[in-house]
Formats: C-alpha cells, structure tokens, sequence
C-alpha cells in the first residue's frame, strides 16, 4: 500500500474514532439525565451491539463495577442491548448484577435482549420495555460440522426432537424406508442426549432466578414461564414483544413519554457507535485482505470482499 493510501486510511479512521468520542460524550450525558429520572439509582449500560454474551464480557463487567459502582446502594438499573450468547455466561453475569443490585435491579430494554440475554433481564426484579422491544426464547443455539454434507450446520435442540418425532411417526405409519433415510442423517447420534440436556440447563437456571426474585414465592409460575419460554416457542426468533412477555407473566412495564424519548436516544446513539467501530474494523480488514495474492483473495466469499474492499477488482468467481 503507497504512503498516500496509508495516510488516507489512518485520517479517516482518526476521523471515525473522534467522531464516536463525541458521541460517547452525549451518551453519557443521557445516561445521567436517565440516573437522575430514577431517583439517582446507578444505570449501568450493558450496549452489547453485535457483540455476544461471553465469559470476557463478564470479566470487563464485573471490573467496571468493581470500579464505578461500588456506590450504587444496592440499587441498579441496567440497560440491555444484546442478541444473546453463552447461557452460562448469561447466568454468571446475572448474578452478578443481583449482588450490585441486592435492594433493587431493573433492567430496561431499549430494542433487544435476545436468547441468553433474556435469562438475563429475567434476573431482577423489573423489566422496562419499548414498544418495540423484544425478548426471546431460550433455546440454545448449536453449530456443528456435519460430516455428510461438509459444512457448518447451526440448529436447535427442538429441531432434534421435531426429527425424532417425524422418524418415529414414519415409522409408525409404515415409511420404513423414508423413517430409515431421516435416521442416516442424524448427525452425532451419541451426542443427541447433550444437545437436548442444554434445554434442561437453560430451563433450570430460569427457574432459579425466576423464582429467587422476580417471582419469588411463586415456584409453580416460575417453572411455567421457564418451560414455556425454552421449549414453548417454535422458532428461536420469536418475537417476544411486552404484551407477550406480559402474558407469559412476567414483570414488565412498557416505557412511555418523556423516559420512552430518553431510553430510545439512549439506543440510537449505542448503535450509531456500533456502526462506526464496524467501519474501523472492516477499515482494518481491508489492509490486511489487500496484502494477500489474487489466487487466495479470489477464495473470500464474495460479499465479504465487496463489503471491506469495494474498490478493489477481485479475480476469480469466488465464494457465494
């Protein structure tokens, strides 16, 4: 790459860098201005963009409030912004907000708290939603490689039970051969029993933080919830808006008027943010793609290429 090309990528992402440092700076500013509409209990933004809920996330959690936080009174609202990730992480870093917010925890959804991160809101005591907030169920998420066909499969548990009950319904209604064609494609027999025991797994930290706060005394409900919100939804991206998350009976409050005005600034400028560090990284990318030889450039699929190096000509048909 010529030193002038090197300048230009280095001032541009100076520019987007100080372009996120002041929107950072008028998201503090309606973070503040959110503490102080709830009675100054600490806020603590939990903004995950496409980032997922791992292990690490918990460390640099449970750092910041170490940090800033150790003033909060035992009470915390907690805004969430997240996809989903590792349910085990999920419910690590629920009971660590629980421990910061031991009087009292809301957490407050501005648009997602997806898969794992709705073991988390689940966690405290209230939940604050938009209009257009969605929770979702928590059934896991698996990749495996599937052998027969050479490639990464991502499925439910569910899906593995929905097959076994086609099979055996095949079978019972005298399809051998088609109930014996589901069977070859089974992938990881042995291994079948894990993946539908991560349902129970998911199932049973709900319940045990269902029932310890939110619903606490009311075991029978928490249970019913926790079945409901695991096996009870046919697809994982179910949209689980406030009315629904009413319905299953949850402790939900749909934000309004002046607040709704705030959480909803509060979300735009979090993914205005996300968006920009997204161009920093494709900008980075982009540098260390431009040094690989036609032949292997060629091989990236094709979207990814247009994506972080749309000006460049790239040989060769690629990968869809």
């Amino acid at each position: 790459m010529s030193t002038m090309r090197q300048k230009k990528k280095a001032d541009k992402t100076k520019a987007l860098r100080a372009k996120i440092k002041d929107i950072e700076k008028k998201l503090n500013e309606k973070l503040t201005e959110l503490q102080k509409s709830r009675d100054n209990n600490a806020c603590f933004p939990l903004l995950m963009g496409e980032s997922s809920i791992v292990n690490a996330v918990v460390d640099d959690t449970f750092e910041e409030l170490r940090l800033k936080y150790k003033s909060c009174d035992g009470k915390i609202n907690v805004i969430v912004d997240s996809g989903g990730g590792d349910i085990d992480a999920a419910y690590n870093l629920a009971n660590l907000f629980r421990k910061f917010g031991s009087k009292e925890l809301h957490f407050i959804v501005p648009r997602w708290a997806k898969s794992a991160a709705t073991l988390l809101v689940c966690s405290g005591d209230k939940i604050f939603m938009t209009p257009v907030a969605e929770l979702g169920p928590l059934d896991p998420q698996i990749t495996e490689f599937n052998p027969l066909e050479k490639r990464l499969e991502s499925f439910s548990p569910l899906h593995v039970e929905a097959t076994l009950e086609l099979i055996r319904k095949e079978f019972a209604d005298g399809n051998e051969k088609l109930a014996n064609g589901l069977m070859e494609r089974l992938q990881f027999p042995l291994t079948l029993g894990s993946f539908t025991k991560s349902l129970d797994i998911s199932e049973q930290y709900l319940i045990k933080l269902l029932s310890s706060r939110m619903l606490k005394n009311d075991l029978e409900k928490a249970k019913q919830i926790a079945k409901q919100l695991t096996t009870g939804y046919a697809d994982h991206g179910f949209s689980i808006n406030v009315d629904e998350a009413k319905q299953l009976g949850l402790n939900v409050t749909e934000l309004a008027d002046d607040e709704l005005d705030l959480i909803w600034n509060i979300h735009k400028l979090s993914r205005e943010i996300s968006g920009l560090e997204k161009k920093i990284r494709e900008g980075q990318l982009s540098e260390i793609f431009e040094g690989l030889p036609p032949e292997l450039l060629s091989q990236l699929p094709i979207a990814l290429r247009k994506r972080i190096m749309p000006n460049k000509q790239s040989e060769g048909g690629g990968k869809q």
